[in-house]
């Protein structure tokens, strides 16, 4: 179970618009943690993996992002997906990518409600070094934006390394790399404006692909009409009474066949049948005979000790 409240699929929807820290609890951290290293992450369809994988998918796109630590559970999620889909393309995943930087552009792009963080969160200026969120620091307090702005370029590289081969690399990144160049990245550390630079040269590397056109589905070739020879009618009578008779003896002879089957049959049947009764009068005999020899012998065991009482008696 991945939400914190409800688990199960019919009532998922309950969470939606809740803050994504909220949501996730640490235990379900914890479960997914261990989730991508009991099962195998290359299997196209998991019993127990694909689930999570779309439960993951709703809660990024569904719930609210509204601080430092919905942002860094949603960096979290970003990477498990990355990690358990191995390769496979996430919607989801690019979609939360795509509205969190737009998000941080400000007023120069659309967002949707839910990703409501202010957009100086992440761009506040400090002049420490960014520090990597992990696991170990996923709820530690002291996590700054700049920390979190670092992660995300991190998750965002770490996409374009997945989805690279992508014939369809630079549309699905357009809408986030024409956001990160409105960004004012002069407050940042220079490792993070190093990082988009790299980022920006690795977008334009990973682009360079020519789509191919359009086209139908290949067709079958029609094939060329036949057309039946013509026949005499005087031909073709003698050769359809030829052919129905032969029709008409191997129909019999298959019926025959069909019917000495059914009645052997019948005749196990019915000697099963017969078999069954004669065993169950057997035993019913059986059952009477040792009851009158059980009786006579009771009777008889009377008899004698009745027979050397008396024999007492005169004595």
């Amino acid at each position: 179970a991945v939400v914190s409240t409800q688990s199960t699929g019919h009532t998922v929807e309950n969470n939606a618009g809740k803050n994504l820290s909220a949501v996730i609890a640490k235990r379900n951290i914890i479960y997914l943690y261990l989730l991508e290293r009991i099962y195998p992450v290359t299997d196209y369809k998991h019993p127990i993996l694909t689930p999570i994988l779309m439960t993951v998918g709703w809660a990024l796109t569904s719930c609210g992002l509204r601080s430092v630590a919905d942002l860094k559970i949603g960096l979290y999620l970003s990477n498990f997906i990355l990690r358990a889909s191995k390769g496979r393309y996430s919607p989801d995943l690019i979609y939360f990518l795509s509205q969190t930087v737009r998000r941080t552009a400000g007023k120069h792009f659309e967002y949707v409600s839910n990703f409501a963080f202010k957009p100086s969160l992440l761009l506040k200026g400090d002049d420490s070094k960014p520090h990597p969120i992990c696991f170990s620091t996923l709820y530690s307090k002291d996590t700054s934006g700049s920390d979190v702005f670092h992660g995300l370029l991190l998750t965002i590289r770490s996409a374009m390394q997945t989805y690279h081969d992508y014939t369809a690399f630079a549309g699905l990144f357009h809408t986030t790399f024409r956001a990160l160049s409105e960004l004012d990245t002069s407050s940042l550390h220079s490792d993070t404006t190093s990082l988009l630079s790299s980022l920006t040269a690795l977008y334009t590397q990973y682009s360079q692909k020519t789509m191919p056109f359009l086209r139908y589905a290949d067709a079958k070739p029609v094939s060329i009409k036949m057309y039946e020879p013509k026949f005499g009618e005087v031909w073709v009578r003698e050769r359809k009474s030829k052919d129905e008779t032969a029709h008409l003896k191997r129909k019999v002879k298959s019926e025959m066949k069909g019917a000495v089957r059914e009645i052997r049959k019948d005749n196990r049947f019915i000697s099963r049948l017969k078999h069954k009764e004669r065993a169950s009068a057997d035993a019913d005999r059986k059952r009477k005979v040792n009851e009158i020899m059980g009786f006579l012998s009771k009777e008889q065991g009377e008899a004698n000790d009745l027979k050397y009482r008396k024999k007492r008696g005169q004595a």
